[in-house]
């Protein structure tokens, strides 16, 4: 029996999967594609015949990184009818564990400061999860706005590596000084 080659679809999903840890770890100007050709067992011009760009490979991660995302508030509310946003808070903590969408965004958010069109996707992004999580939950925009700003708290908390086993509100106040709660 011989080897089946993978399809051009399920190599582009290969190669957004690699990229997204890859830019995470390097960012749009320093990442190399040969890193993820290598990884994936293909040439560096394949992984751009894939793409066309560098760029559009970058934004091409940014989408998949916003589509993770709105799959776990999707699944979270689901699961959660009644009042989902805890669900999708902790859910979405999970989908951050590992550092790659928290890598990803704070890369594309320093790209964006001089690239319009990474700025543009980066705004869509937020849209798109406010979107999601207004479609699957009751909660008004205040709510909305405060959960969102907590996922942003948490995301850059992750990235400083600061623990988050005990839940948002703890690790915020492991950097107060004692004795002090917010």
């Amino acid at each position: 029996m011989g080897t089946q080659r993978s399809t051009a679809p399920r190599r582009r999903a290969d190669a957004v999967d690699i990229g997204m840890r890859v830019f995470a770890d390097h960012g749009l100007t320093t990442a190399s594609v040969q890193k993820v050709a290598d990884q994936m067992g293909v040439s560096q011009p394949y992984v751009f015949r894939l793409f066309g760009s560098k760029s559009d490979f970058f934004l091409a991660c940014v989408d998949e990184m916003e589509g993770r995302i709105r799959r776990v508030l999707r699944q979270a509310a689901a699961h959660n009818p009644g009042d989902p946003l805890p669900a999708m808070r902790a859910d979405f903590r999970a989908l951050i564990a590992d550092g790659v969408v928290t890598g990803l965004w704070l890369q594309a958010c320093a790209a964006a400061r001089s690239d319009e069109a990474v700025a543009a996707r980066c705004r869509a992004v937020i849209g798109g999860i406010l979107d999601e999580a207004a479609h699957w939950s009751t909660a008004e925009s205040r709510e909305l706005r405060d959960t969102l700003a907590l996922g942003a708290l948490v995301v850059m908390l992750q990235a400083l590596s600061v623990d988050l086993s005990e839940g948002s509100q703890a690790a915020i106040d492991s950097l107060r000084g004692p004795g002090r709660t917010t």
